[in-house]
């Protein structure tokens, strides 16, 4: 059975798809479910899955409670499981990064309590594609199942970032969200904009906090780039992943984080074809600039991470526009996040892809089998 999607979530969590071929070549059924659960895919999906091409993906819909279907045999109330493929006619420009996975952005969102974390190129997408909730004649992308839709948006990731490729200070910080608010409210007036009287508060809070480190993080990777740029033999692996090790304890930045495994993937994976040397944006003359914009992308994951620790219960996604992130994601297989103390612990499972079985062995020598904090 293939499907492709009619509606987006409603204010109550609703869902309809209709098959694009019933049984016997006969119309199409349709079947909507309230508050579903969708299983999120998987790395090597979104490699299969062109960001300029319709999506066609498995999809595993299970806890659902039937609204209504002309399914025989299904009654409303029922709660059902379907495994079919979705067949859209829509791209997926923007990725919904998940527990587990990613989904198209839209089917993030399909619990009524969704919250949906934009970045920046995520913005740039709904304000080109959007005016007063209407779609301006883009081609079709499920980013259109947006229109007239009271999502949950969050755009304070804008802010942390900031527009001037350095941390932004109070009055930027403020200045970001308030430009953020007001084009979201201007593009999508039926969304609620989660932003409330102390979020300035928090995204400072939150430099503040990160400043330090982020200012060590930014100052290894500027060291390290030019070797980094230039390509590694695999008799070398070894020492450069060793070599990496050496500068995160020199600039005391922890041997688990995000940072020292992107550039030991970039390491690994050769001619720079891991989706981490991209993002890490590793290239002749690297800048301080450059530094700051791959680890503004980490920092979002490690947000994401630490929403997923301190409330397990809400339905969170990071929408993002940005691939190798996604892959990135995708690709370490994040699970079992906890809170410790006053940290956060999580467990990784890298695909090969991303980590090659020696390399992978090197880096788990490096980093323990302890749980990623």
């Amino acid at each position: 059975m293939t499907s492709d999607v009619e509606t987006p979530p409603g204010a109550g969590g609703t869902f309809r798809f209709t098959e694009a071929e019933g049984p016997n070549g006969g119309a199409g059924r349709t079947i909507s479910f309230a508050d579903v659960d969708i299983q999120p895919r998987s790395y090597a999906e979104l490699v299969g899955a062109s960001p300029n091409l319709p999506v066609t993906i498995p999809l595993d819909m299970y806890n659902g409670q039937v609204l209504h279907t002309d399914f025989d045999g299904v009654s409303p109330g029922e709660m059902v499981h379907v495994n079919t493929t979705l067949q859209s006619r829509f791209t997926s420009r923007a990725i919904g990064l998940v527990k587990g996975g990613w989904m198209p952005s839209a089917l993030a969102t399909i619990k009524s309590n969704s919250i949906i974390l934009i970045d920046r190129n995520v913005m740039t997408e709904i304000v080109s594609r959007f005016e007063g909730g209407v779609k301006k004649g883009r081609e079709p992308d499920f980013l259109d199942l947006f229109e007239d839709s009271p999502i949950r948006v969050n755009p304070l990731l804008c802010a942390l970032e900031g527009n001037s490729r350095r941390i932004p200070d109070s009055d930027e910080a403020r200045a970001q969200i308030d430009e953020a608010v007001s084009k979201l409210r201007r593009a999508l007036p039926k969304a609620e904009i989660v932003v409330g009287a102390k979020s300035l508060e928090g995204v400072l809070g939150l430099i503040e906090d990160t400043r330090a480190s982020f200012g060590r993080k930014n100052a290894m990777l500027l060291e390290l780039a030019p070797a980094l740029c230039a390509p590694t033999s695999s008799k070398r692996v070894a020492a450069c992943i060793a070599s990496v090790i050496d500068a995160a304890d020199r600039f005391d930045v922890p041997r688990q984080s995000l940072l020292v495994f992107a550039i030991a993937s970039s390491i690994a994976v050769p001619n720079g074809r891991s989706p981490a040397f991209t993002l890490l944006n590793l290239r002749p003359g690297y800048s301080r600039e450059d530094a700051y914009n791959a680890l503004s992308d980490l920092r979002s994951l490690e947000i994401l991470i630490h929403i997923f620790a301190l409330f397990p219960r809400e339905t969170v996604q990071l929408c993002t526009a940005d691939r190798d992130l996604a892959l990135l994601w995708c690709g370490i297989q994040a699970s079992d996040f906890q809170v410790i103390g006053r940290g956060v612990v999580f467990e990784i499972t890298p695909v090969e892809a991303l980590l090659p079985r020696g390399a992978l062995e090197i880096w788990h020598s490096a980093v323990s089998t302890n749980p990623i904090s």
